[in-house]
């Protein structure tokens, strides 16, 4: 069955029907003839068989109307219809009655005017009139009738005359269009309904919905669980007689929002929000959104887990950061205010100062604490995945991609704090993209056609001069300016000498612990060689001497530092010399057992030791050669 049923009230129309369907190709439109009670029954058929909305016409019409819950469409009954008749009809003479229901003829008036003889209108309110209408009228000296079928019958059964009222094609064709685009707009509801119901239904948050006469116009499958009611059974109902303990219709009458409000449903706490729906400055309805608390409660849990997994969390904190020299307090005091804002950072400063340590610190300081919490470091990635790593891929961009494809660091850390190690050593044609990222807080996948809006603290750290680096025109000038806005600049170890024994001694315990070793005791001359030495490494150096030292349970091999551009008699130089010495020995000694203590597993190694792949096999293979 087609979607629309067409009840044609006799030959005439029908065969203007399925001639107009011929001719425009409405080929979603069913014809049949019946009249009256029989296009009643007609049309109760084609609507189980599937038909979406009725055509017909007069009494047919009328009854229809009243007896399905769909839609009806008339073809209406015109001045030039009943012209039309007429003269089909041949010579008549008045006074004539048009008889039918109150929809049978638009624009009796300009039939008075066009038609030569007296014309009256007869109105019918009931199918069972139709007899007792035409004897008081034919009682009155009315010998012809103007009517449907029906009319027509009785009319002549009484020994008048009666003219049957035809369609013309254009009336047909009028009420076939109206029903097309009734059709239309239906499917296009009908669509824009389902695609409501999915999405709502994807949602995790239960999602209530009323209308200004506080009747439930959605409700998902979501919140039809949490409040156990039947979806299909709720909606079109009045929400009070849904839910006992609803406040919704609250909002609808007082346009107040209810945000973040807890409630009990079904012994279970939810937290929920409402607000008023509001059309043209009035309210039309309300809706609200509400979460399990104790599912809230799980699901954060889950995500902390995963990301934990990942290493998308910040370990330090201010409080972590050893110094009391005036330029670490300051930049301790500078760096907790740029924490508050979502401001760019740059942080500047040489190798092993601490970058990162600050890096996390102002994030856990920051509004995002709990967000994600992503490092990256650039100069640790190959030039050819760096745009996949920063930005991530669909699915077959490349040879190797993974099959669902995969999220760049940006969607990771959304809604949290990105840092971007050694941001001097992305590429210059990635800069320009990166640039385009920072402005617009959306990124595009490799391989998609769509954006992908972010919301992302940025942290950038660097050990190269990099207003340096846009003066050679290998760093982009707008990119530098929109990364810098807020600039940390961390001094090295040696600038700040008060800070050594502090670092030594947290160091001291730290890797006492770690070990399982009893703390060293400073003596003069290792205090002595701490302070004076250069630190190229800095912080990161000094941990790293301390660490040997503990492990050793010595400061013997400890050589005495030199600092910058000091000059040096032959009996200090040769201690130096052999301390170093005596230090590399150490180190190379350190390193082989370690290796052979994992089994020469390179990875366990490596994270033991805290270098990279590279550096343990430069090592090894020194020692190989001084063996």
């Amino acid at each position: 069955m087609k979607p629309i049923f067409l009840a044609a009230p006799m030959p005439d129309a029908y065969d203007k029907a399925l001639e107009l369907i011929r001719e425009k190709g409405y080929d979603n439109i069913e014809v049949e003839l019946a009249n009256m009670g029989d296009g009643v029954a007609a049309a109760r058929r084609a609507i189980r068989a599937g038909a979406e909305i009725i055509v017909t016409r007069g009494g047919t019409y009328r009854l229809c109307r009243a007896a399905f819950d769909l839609p009806v469409v008339e073809i209406h009954v015109s001045a030039y219809d009943i012209l039309e008749s007429v003269q089909r009809a041949g010579a008549v003479e008045g006074p004539v009655a048009v008889v039918g229901y109150n929809n049978v003829v638009d624009g009796f008036d300009l039939l008075r005017e066009l038609l030569p003889f007296e014309i009256i209108k007869v109105e019918l309110h009931a199918e069972d009139q139709v007899l007792d209408v035409i004897s008081q009228h034919r009682d009155r000296g009315i010998r012809t009738y103007i009517g449907d079928a029906n009319v027509t019958r009785i009319t002549q059964a009484l020994g008048c005359r009666g003219i049957v009222i035809f369609s013309q094609k254009d009336s047909i064709m009028t009420a076939m269009r109206e029903a097309r685009r009734i059709h239309r707009a239906a499917r296009i509801e009908k669509q824009r309904t389902q695609q409501i119901t999915t999405i709502t239904d994807f949602v995790h948050d239960g999602i209530l919905a009323i209308d200004e006469r506080e009747v439930i116009t959605i409700l998902n499958a979501r919140a039809a669980e949490v409040f156990g009611v039947d979806r299909s059974a709720a909606i079109g109902r009045n929400v009070r007689g849904v839910i006992p303990n609803t406040l919704l219709h609250e909002v609808l009458h007082t346009g107040i929002p209810q945000l973040e409000k807890l409630q009990t449903v079904r012994n279970s706490a939810i937290a929920t929000n409402r607000v008023p729906i509001i059309v043209d400055g009035q309210v039309k309805g309300a809706v609200a959104t509400f979460q399990d608390v104790t599912e809230m409660q799980k699901t954060e849990q889950t995500i902390r887990r995963k990301l934990l997994k990942k290493g998308f969390t910040a370990r330090y904190r201010f409080e972590d950061i050893v110094g009391e020299s005036p330029q670490m307090k300051e930049c301790v005091e500078a760096a907790r205010r740029y924490a508050l804002y979502d401001t760019p950072v740059l942080i500047c400063g040489e190798s092993g100062v601490g970058k990162e340590l600050f890096a996390q610190s102002i994030h856990n300081a920051s509004p995002r604490a709990q967000a994600p919490f992503v490092a990256v470091n650039c100069a640790a990635l190959p030039p050819a995945l760096i745009e996949s790593e920063l930005f991530g891929y669909e699915e077959g961009s490349f040879t190797g991609a993974k099959k669902e494809g995969r999220a760049g660091v940006f969607e990771l850390a959304h809604g949290g704090t990105l840092l971007l190690d050694e941001i001097s050593e992305i590429p210059l044609p990635l800069q320009g993209r990166l640039l385009r990222v920072l402005q617009e807080k959306e990124v595009m996948r490799i391989g998609a056609d769509k954006v992908i809006p972010v919301d992302v603290k940025i942290i950038c750290a660097s050990n190269r001069d990099l207003q340096e680096m846009v003066r050679a025109g290998t760093f982009r000038r707008d990119l530098y300016f929109r990364i810098s806005i807020l600039l940390l600049s961390i001094p090295p170890l040696r600038e700040r000498p008060e800070d050594i024994m502090l670092l030594a001694g947290h160091f001291n315990r730290k890797y006492a612990e770690k070990y399982e070793k009893p703390p060293l005791v400073f003596h003069e001359r290792a205090r002595r060689c701490l302070s004076e030495r250069y630190y190229e490494g800095n912080v990161r150096e000094l941990g790293g001497l301390i660490e040997r030292c503990v492990i050793l349970s010595s400061f013997a091999g400890l050589a005495p530092g030199r600092k910058a551009g000091a000059a040096s008699d032959s009996t200090g130089e040769r201690e130096f010399l052999e301390g170093e010495n005596d230090l590399r020995a150490v180190e190379n000694w350190y390193i082989q057992k370690i290796y052979r203590k994992t089994g020469g597993n390179i990875k366990k190694t490596c994270e033991i030791l805290k270098i990279d792949r590279s550096t343990l096999w430069r090592k090894l293979k020194d020692r190989n050669a001084s063996d």
